[in-house]
């Protein structure tokens, strides 16, 4: 790994042969860029599957840590202030460590048993349940991730995190399964107190619809995207007493009640377009096979289908909401092209129409289809 490879997918594939799993991430953001990606904290993609993900060659790579990538763990240093405190402590270890430098810091992989995320008070110990960027990602800010200790024989070891000074002086360690009176003095720090500011009601009114904006902020954080809500009763006191200038329910428990009923009902994260996440997807899978047999010649119209395929699925048993002004950004064609486009599907049998959209009762109303092919 001393040699940087060329290209993105090479890079992977050498990650890969480490034994590591990597999974790839959108450009521009620290989100993974496939669905469910869960499923790789206990199983590795094959180098097939990698290709295909990194087949655009405008992806970052992550690694995600655990068991699944051979007990892999990174301490995750905020600054490199505090970086290089422990690293004039621990020298023969900083110097033997692969180490990554980050937009503001280091990242050091080691071998340890670790559950999940601790938060540290300068910092982050993270194992498995977690992902970290490796290089040549690019940092949502711009910075490129670079290997300042490469990886090489020998140089990546199983430790004993106290010994190795990776708690810190004043250890302040949390997993993300911690209780929920523990919680606040750790999580409304950093991006929890960003997330509470940027969510914050602005008028009255708003409460109902801000306190679903900081679920969904706190939601789309990778370390909390599968946690128990329970656990941030103490953030949303937090949360419920800086909004109390602007709300006029003054009771706690509403505000958490909200929390709680909004939490499973956030399926995207924070920033991310649904549909554009849908019809990514609808152009990585194969196309329905009456997508093939109709359109052969059209690569546009089989991306149609798929698409038309995952609404479905997202929808379930309910009809799927899709207007020929937002087809048309998509395919990047007229609302016109579009809308014959759809009708040409609904003649060859692929979609019904199940409530046309802008009419004088749906003006603002996408048309509603159901996708009816096998």
């Amino acid at each position: 790994m001393t040699d940087k490879p060329k290209t993105i997918p090479d890079d992977a594939l050498a990650y890969h042969a480490l034994g590591w799993c990597v999974i790839p991430i959108r450009a521009g953001k620290k989100l993974p860029a496939i669905r469910s990606w869960k499923q790789y904290q206990k199983v590795r993609p094959d180098e097939n599957q990698l290709r295909k993900w990194f087949a655009a060659n405008n992806r970052n790579i992550a690694v995600v840590l655990g068991p699944v990538s051979a007990d892999l763990a990174c301490r995750d240093f905020d600054t490199m202030a505090e970086y290089e405190k422990w690293s004039k402590a621990y020298t023969d270890l900083a110097k033997k460590l692969p180490t990554v430098r980050t937009a503001k810091g280091m990242h050091v992989y080691f071998e340890a048993d670790i559950e999940g995320i601790k938060h540290i008070a300068n910092g982050e110990l993270r194992g498995k349940g977690g992902y970290c960027l490796l290089p040549p990602s690019v940092h949502p800010e711009g910075p490129v991730y670079q290997w300042v200790n490469p990886l090489s024989n020998g140089n990546l070891i199983k430790l004993d995190i106290e010994q190795a000074g990776f708690l810190g002086e004043q250890a302040d360690v949390t997993e993300q399964t911690e209780q929920p009176e523990q919680s606040e003095a750790i999580e409304v720090k950093g991006v929890i107190e960003k997330a509470i500011e940027e969510t914050l009601p602005q008028e009255f009114g708003m409460r109902n619809r801000r306190i679903f904006e900081f679920a969904r902020a706190v939601k789309s954080l990778p370390q909390f995207s599968d946690a128990d809500p329970g656990q941030f009763r103490e953030v949303v006191r937090a949360w419920h007493v800086r909004a109390l200038p602007k709300i006029r329910t003054k009771e706690f428990e509403e505000t958490w009640i909200d929390f709680l009923k909004a939490w499973p009902r956030i399926r995207y994260a924070k920033g991310e377009e649904p549909m554009t996440q849908i019809f990514e997807r609808a152009v990585q899978v194969e196309p329905p096979s009456i997508a093939v047999q109709r359109y052969p010649e059209n690569t546009r119209l089989r991306i149609l289908v798929s698409l038309c395929r995952e609404l479905q699925r997202e929808a379930g048993q309910n009809p799927f909401f899709l207007s020929v002004r937002t087809a048309g950004k998509l395919f990047n064609v007229a609302p016109m092209t579009a809308s014959r486009w759809l009708f040409l599907l609904e003649a060859d049998g692929i979609l019904k129409v199940v409530a046309k959209g802008g009419t004088a009762e749906t003006v603002r109303q996408a048309t509603r289809f159901r996708y009816i092919a096998n």
